[in-house]
């Protein structure tokens, strides 16, 4: 198994930067939204950018993934045309949630643990939803430093992720996108995973990396979690 990246950024900033990067937090009143948007008992946020139905158990991971209305009050939900989605893909492909209002929308995380690792995946498929035929390009943040930028489509049909290892001085989070030319930002699915603090000793509160590749070695058998 293999999975690669169109192309890869590096994620890191000087302290004072970086510090900045996870400050950023919406301010919501306590209620209904605070209370959906919870981690699960793993410490898992698995969002499906663009479910306008209930929270699902992926069958492939078993893994719930729950609406984003909880995490974000901005943008549209948006199908993508069955004939577009690729046997497997069904679940989190076949829908998202596109900004074509602002030039920054984001995305708020809570409830995490300050001064913990966490990885961070951003999923894209495009799927001419609009029927525009033109693929997006448009920057990805966390809080207010540059993660990447989301581009390298190569089929109508194709899936593109991103992903990131930072450590949270805060109990929120923002992941955001933002318009940089025409197109209009769009977004898949977005997940969270908490790490041990001793993996990735790279990783402090002044910079981050990125994925470049992911590679099983040894692995015979079909896609693993």
């Amino acid at each position: 198994m293999q999975e690669s990246k169109p192309r890869p950024r590096t994620l890191a900033a000087s302290g004072s930067s970086w510090l900045l990067l996870l400050y950023l937090a919406a301010v919501v009143p306590d209620g209904v939204l605070q209370t959906r948007a919870q981690p699960d008992s793993n410490g898992f946020i698995s969002i499906d950018c663009g479910l306008a139905g209930p929270s699902y158990v992926d069958e492939t991971t078993n893994l719930t993934y729950q609406p984003d209305a909880a995490f974000t009050d901005a943008g549209e939900n948006h199908n993508i045309p069955s004939y577009n989605v690729l046997p497997g893909l069904q679940g989190l492909y076949g829908d998202l949630r596109s900004f074509p209002n602002g030039t920054r929308n984001c995305y708020t995380l809570r409830s995490l643990t300050a001064g913990n690792k966490y990885l961070f995946r951003a999923s894209f498929m495009y799927g001419y939803y609009d029927g525009l035929f033109i693929p997006p390009v448009f920057d990805l943040y966390i809080g207010l430093n540059y993660w990447a930028t989301v581009e390298g489509w190569s089929l109508e049909r194709s899936a593109l992720w991103w992903e990131a290892i930072v450590v949270v001085p805060d109990n929120s989070v923002q992941v955001c996108l933002v318009k940089t030319g025409a197109t209009t930002p769009f977004i898949s699915g977005l997940e969270l995973r908490p790490l041990k603090s001793s993996m990735y000793p790279q990783v402090n509160v002044t910079q981050g990396l990125v994925l470049v590749s992911r590679h099983s070695m040894g692995q015979t058998g079909t896609t693993i979690r």
